[in-house]
């Protein structure tokens, strides 16, 4: 068989260009950005074989911001409008089918002035939460939601004139409902971006129950066994 040519321009004629060199023709045409963001993307979207499925045990460490989602109140001189604040944790979490069960500890931080709630107080609340999260796939990015309790103690420290006053709550109790995404990022590790909606009820015995709701935005770096 003859090998068919390809007229150019002026009436010559030239040998058509391999496959490889015409890929490789339309890759160097692609910017090195746009390249990058390719590559990265896919990594993301199409699972590998060491991170395709959800390690049965992880590890996670969680850090972002407690926002008030409503006014604190029932106890008197801590009630009004509370300030966004730092929120971190730490929990265990065992998977079972589609279904994870997380256990550990949670500490937020947030605060009310006196102008907002009477009496200048810092709050810190510390919880041992206990919780379930239902995952919507198996392998790649992996979404889902979850739901949990808590029981919690919050230290109350209250600015006075004769300067800081501490006041400790009872243990009370406290739920949150949320959802995020677990994405692998290579190795044993993840990342798990999350929000979260909830409420915690304690109870301060000169003053009475404290209600507090909040949403909690976070990232988790998750190691897996």
């Amino acid at each position: 068989m003859v090998p068919r040519r390809v007229i150019g321009k002026g009436g010559g004629s030239r040998a058509p260009l391999p496959i490889g060199s015409a890929f490789r023709s339309a890759a160097s045409a692609v910017p090195p950005m746009a390249a990058v963001a390719i590559i990265l993307l896919g990594s993301l979207l199409i699972p590998s074989r060491s991170g395709a499925q959800i390690s049965p045990l992880r590890w996670e460490v969680r850090g972002g911001a407690w926002i008030p989602n409503a006014d604190l109140v029932g106890a008197p001189g801590f009630e009004g409008a509370a300030s966004a604040a730092a929120s971190f944790g730490t929990h265990v979490v065992l998977r079972s089918g589609p279904i994870s069960y997380v256990v550990g500890f949670s500490e937020h931080r947030f605060g009310c002035t006196q102008t907002r709630c009477g009496e200048a107080v810092d709050f810190v609340s510390t919880a041992w939460d206990l919780g379930m999260r239902v995952h919507l796939r198996t392998a790649g990015i992996v979404p889902w939601v979850s739901l949990s309790a808590s029981a919690a103690l919050f230290d109350a420290r209250v600015e006075t004139g004769n300067g800081l006053q501490r006041e400790g709550s009872d243990r009370g109790w406290g739920y949150e409902a949320g959802a995020g995404f677990l994405i692998p990022v290579g190795g044993p590790f993840a990342l798990n971006p999350g929000v979260r909606y909830g409420r915690s009820d304690v109870d301060f015995a000169s003053r009475g129950t404290l209600e507090t709701r909040h949403i909690i935005a976070d990232l988790g770096l998750v190691l897996a066994f």
